[in-house]
Parts: structure tokens; sequence; C-alpha cells
């Protein structure tokens, strides 16, 4: 894995090697856009699609997906990767460029992975994704929680901050939206977080461990919080609904 950047000196994107250790966890994506499954359908965008991870789960759900990706060299490969998709589009942009370019009420569902804790003013990015949705279309985040766990790997890939459940609902109903999920996941990853990342100070990720830990540990977490959600969690889910005023 390259180096990661010097703390304080967040990159201009996500790094694509940190993305490609992400993605080979099947069970972890898995179960992230099972949350949002519910949810989606009609012309749908991913904002921050990286390397396409949660965009290919999510294309048979929707009718047409939109793709947003500031890095030029993840855009590129998001077009290769869905080269011969007619109803899939690519945007090299960022969300503030696709926001202002945008036609308000276009699409039925939006989906933000690991990308709301990157924008500096969540609060402006919330009620341009507001806009963005027809009335009755549906936002879906998924975001790093619990502020006690920011660690300098969060700094180092940009993160303003991780969320706690009324944070997060602040940021999204203050746009208008109605919230109708919102709860903490993957409680089991709290405890590795803090040791490694937050208290030995890590600054990367190990394949090898993430790889085990979407094996061995996310299929027993994911059965338990489907009977009860967890009082605390590595992450947070949310969805909310555009309804009419």
């Amino acid at each position: 894995m390259a180096s990661p950047p010097t703390v304080g000196e967040p990159p201009e994107h996500f790094p694509g090697d940190v993305l490609e250790d992400l993605g080979d966890m099947p069970n972890y994506n898995g179960w992230i856009v099972d949350h949002f499954t519910p949810w989606l359908g009609g012309r749908a965008v991913e904002i921050g699609a990286g390397l396409g991870t949660i965009s290919e789960r999510m294309r048979p759900g929707v009718d047409r997906l939109d793709l947003v990706e500031p890095s030029p060299d993840l855009a590129r490969r998001l077009v290769e990767k869905f080269a011969g998709d007619p109803d899939l589009e690519v945007f090299d942009q960022t969300l503030e460029t696709w926001m202002a370019k945008g036609t308000p009420e276009t699409y039925d569902s939006i989906v933000m992975v690991n990308v709301l804790e990157h924008i500096e003013d969540d609060f402006a990015a919330a009620r341009g994704l507001y806009d963005a949705l027809k009335v009755g279309g549906a936002l879906m985040i998924f975001v790093p929680a619990l502020p006690f766990l920011y660690s300098n790997l969060d700094k180092i890939y940009g993160h303003y901050r991780r969320y706690t459940k009324p944070t997060l609902r602040d940021c999204v109903s203050a746009a208008g939206f109605e919230i109708e999920k919102l709860h903490y996941v993957d409680v089991a990853g709290v405890l590795p977080w803090w040791l490694l990342n937050t208290i030995l100070g890590k600054t990367s990720f190990h394949g090898s461990s993430l790889q085990v830990y979407d094996k061995c540990v996310v299929p027993v977490t994911r059965i338990c919080e489907s009977v009860l959600h967890p009082p605390f969690g590595k992450n947070l889910i949310l969805v909310a609904r555009k309804n009419e005023s």
C-alpha cells in the first residue's frame, strides 16, 4: 500500500489503493447496500463512487444510475468498469460542481457511503441533495461514527468529523428531510478501531486483516444487529425522505 499523506494535509481525493482494500470486503459492502435496498429505485446517483464497489451492488435495483466522482483517475476507472451500460453515466466532478450544474428534483435515490464526513459544510451539502431529489425520493447515507474514535487516520484521509446520531440527524433534518431510519452499525468494529487507530496511532489499513474481519466477524455481527440495533457502533446508517412541504 502507498504511504498515507502527511497528517494535516488531507488528500484531494481518497486514495485508490485504500478503496481497493475496502472494496475487497464483500460481506461488509453487501451489508451496507442491503440496508438501503428497500429505498432504492428509479433514477439514482451515488456521490463519491470511488471504484464502483457500492455502485455495482446498487445497479440491479435502479433504472438509471449516475456516478459522481471527483478524482479523474477513479472516474476513468468507473467509465471502464461500467462500459456498455447505456443507463449509467459517470460525472468527473466534485459534489459542489455537480450540485451547481444539476437540475432540481431529478433523482429518486441518492446514496453516499463514507463521503459526508469529507465535506466541510455538510449542512450545505444536505440542502443541495434535498433539492436534487424528487418529492418522495430517498437519501441514503453511511458515515463513520463516535467522535472519541477520531484518529490520525481519519485526519490524514480528510475526515472533518465522525458523527453521532444527534449530529447526523441535525444535519439532515435541517435540510428539510424526514428521517425514516437512523441507527449505529458495526459495534464489533469499535474496539479494534479505538485500539489500533485511536490509541496506537496506525495510519493505514491492513488488507489481510480487513479480509479476515469481513469473513469471520461481519456475518456474525450482521445477524446480531438484525435482531437488536446496538446503542453504539463504528458507523451510522441513515435513510431520509423528501416529502411534501
